[in-house]
């Protein structure tokens, strides 16, 4: 008998917690932690879709007290100027997330934009093998399901160095597998990726 595949995208929401540090995101992680050394306390936070951004902020605010605009570059100029000279006053940290680097944004205000080009850029690099190898164990996990050693190293060695590839991987080869009635073993890892 065929199991059939539900599409719960979002089984569990992520908390601070579950943010997994390998080398290629550790400095991030150590700024996150020491905003009053950010310039004008004040940082952005530049990454992909599916990176962790939303995790990191969490762990920025699980620190302390901090104030976090999620897609800052659309959030338009008077919050984003009323919350810097918030942070300002509170002596608080504030970090910006945005898929975008902020010479992207549409700033008009040259107080603002030199006050954005001022603060402290942090950019989610790509993934490292450690973090990809934890990163697909974390979302099958979250799927309640598990894959192999070999099949971990191989689907490590040859998926797309980006957080969606993973993500996306561990949500395919999961319905497969609910599908099939059978683990996650090579020979299913060698279809998802095709």
């Amino acid at each position: 008998m065929k199991q059939i595949a539900l599409p719960l995208d979002e089984l569990r929401s992520g908390t601070h917690d579950s943010l997994i540090i390998s080398e290629s995101n550790a400095a991030i992680a150590a700024a996150l932690s020491q905003f009053e050394n950010w310039p004008g306390r004040c940082a952005i936070l530049v990454g992909p879709p599916r990176s962790g951004k939303n995790l990191m902020a969490r762990y920025f605010t699980s620190l302390g007290d901090g104030a976090i605009i999620d897609d800052a570059d659309g959030a338009g100029e008077e919050p984003l100027f009323n919350a810097w000279n918030r942070a300002q006053e509170n002596l608080q940290g504030l970090l910006l997330l945005s898929r975008f680097s902020p010479s992207d944004w549409q700033i008009g205000l040259p107080d603002l934009r030199s006050r954005l080009s001022s603060a402290l850029l942090l950019q989610i690099p790509p993934p490292d093998d450690e973090l990809i190898s934890q990163l697909i164990q974390k979302h099958l996990a979250c799927r309640g399901t598990a894959i192999g050693p070999e099949a971990l190293a191989y689907v490590s060695r040859r998926i797309e160095r980006s957080y969606a590839a993973m993500e996306g991987f561990a949500k395919s080869a999961n319905s497969m597998a609910l599908a099939d009635g059978a683990a996650i073993n090579m020979a299913l890892v060698k279809r998802v990726l095709g």
